[in-house]
């Protein structure tokens, strides 16, 4: 088995919890309310920002060229991710600017810098968790959302090239199992994830 899948298996029904979190089926079938969408906009462009620094430096302490390669190509995919959120926020008339980040927005993206300073090993493995929460949660609504208001941002991070990004991610994980500091770094991945949706649904 895959690292990757071994990290997954382990966080068991906290994993599986975010493809069930009300703010993703509520996302996914229309009812979000305006109000709690917005906030959510504002929010992970936010943490979307703070995410861009980070990967820059999983760039940096990348061990070889194929993973900096990977790593770039991330990175250059991540303009696109926020001109969407920046059109979308100016739609309807949010100053990103402006916007001071929840505690537990500022808190996640501060836990994610310094993972950084935990090594390649750690670092690979959160960046692979936050970009792996993502696509199974909004991939397993995929199809709920058909149609419905907020389509495009499901549709984002339940494409194929989305998916295959994060599955290129587990290669660079490789097999065997994972080591302590893996797991809990997995762990608060999933965590933070919980945490950062519940903040956003409840407005």
């Amino acid at each position: 088995m895959s690292r990757a899948a071994t990290l997954v298996e382990a966080a068991g029904s906290r994993w599986t919890g975010l493809t069930q979190h009300p703010f993703v089926l509520a996302t996914a079938d229309g009812t979000l309310t305006e109000a709690a969408f917005d906030g959510w906009l504002l929010e992970d462009h936010a943490f979307v920002m703070a995410f861009r620094r980070f990967l820059a430096g999983a760039v940096v302490i990348a061990p070889d060229e194929r993973a900096r390669d990977l790593l770039c190509g991330g990175l250059a995919a991540l303009t696109g991710e926020l001109a969407l959120f920046r059109d979308e926020l100016a739609q309807r008339g949010l100053d990103a600017d402006t916007h001071a980040p929840s505690l537990t927005c500022i808190g996640y993206a501060g836990w994610m810098q310094a993972s950084l300073e935990d090594g390649w090993e750690v670092a690979l493995v959160v960046l692979h968790g936050v970009e792996r929460a993502y696509l199974d949660a909004w991939t397993a609504v995929r199809e709920r959302s058909v149609g419905q208001r907020y389509d495009q941002f499901v549709r984002n991070w339940s494409s194929p090239e989305f998916a295959a990004w994060v599955e290129e991610l587990a290669g660079l994980l490789g097999d065997g199992a994972p080591t302590a500091a893996q797991q809990r770094a997995h762990d608060r991945v999933t965590e933070w994830e919980h945490a950062f949706w519940n903040t956003v649904h409840a407005g």
